[in-house]
């Protein structure tokens, strides 16, 4: 799976409105408020695919959870998400264009909508090996929650430490300072989502381990083997 800095979707949203004062230099502004939502859909279910088709959607590492075996009778499709709302203020000076830019508050959306879950159709609903499958992408899911919930104070700790220092700047071009503080957001969050990323993958390789594929391969008197071996034999 590619690095989520570059899979998550980025919208930033800025305002600006003016408000003329006399400005002599910029005060210190209190904790800028950071806002962060983590976002978990829950997910939908489809069970149509045929185990062709969902090779092909395990084949897109942006929006699946990544696999480690040669046949992918489960997979866990999203769409990763961040989106900011960067809402400020400028003051100028009366009659002038230079002025103090202030970061009211951080809005920030982050994780993963359209969560779905596709189990391969040649798997019965019902039967052992469609619970078992089941069950194995639930650890899936629940691993990308417990991941999203903990980098969210990071998030916070570093968006709050970069505003504690330049939340308030002095300027001359309000849209340049808007720009220069929403770049710089973006670039941290660019850092820590590929942090969660790298953590994310080195905790799904668990969940994919040699003893569990082992062990899917046996249990259900080794009925999803069995599925495999076929698909191998006959093909898509």
């Amino acid at each position: 799976m590619k690095n989520l800095s570059t899979a998550f979707l980025f919208v930033i949203l800025t305002t600006s409105p003016a408000i003329a004062q006399d400005v002599e230099n910029c005060d210190p502004y209190p904790d800028v408020p950071i806002n962060i939502t983590p976002v978990f859909d829950e997910p939908k279910y489809d069970f149509s695919q045929n185990l062709a088709q969902i090779q092909l959607i395990a084949s897109d590492r942006i929006h699946s959870i990544p696999q480690y075996h040669a046949v992918t009778m489960g997979i866990t499709r999203y769409e990763p998400v961040l989106e900011f709302h960067v809402p400020m203020i400028v003051r100028t000076e009366e009659g002038g264009m230079s002025g103090c830019a202030f970061v009211k508050h951080v809005d920030v959306n982050v994780g993963y909508r359209n969560v779905t879950v596709f189990i391969a159709s040649e798997i019965p609903e019902g039967t052992c090996a469609f619970d078992e499958t089941m069950a194995h992408e639930q650890k899936h899911i629940g691993v990308n929650r417990q991941t999203l919930a903990e980098f969210v104070p990071l998030i916070e700790d570093r968006f709050k430490a970069y505003l504690r220092l330049n939340g308030v700047q002095q300027v001359e071009n309000a849209d340049y300072a808007q720009k220069i503080i929403t770049d710089k957001l973006k670039s941290i969050m660019e850092d820590v989502t590929g942090q969660m990323q790298a953590e994310n993958i080195a905790r799904q390789r668990e969940v994919d381990s040699i003893q569990e594929y082992t062990r899917l391969s046996q249990v259900c008197q080794g009925e999803l083997t069995k599925i495999a071996n076929r698909y191998r034999r006959i093909g898509p």
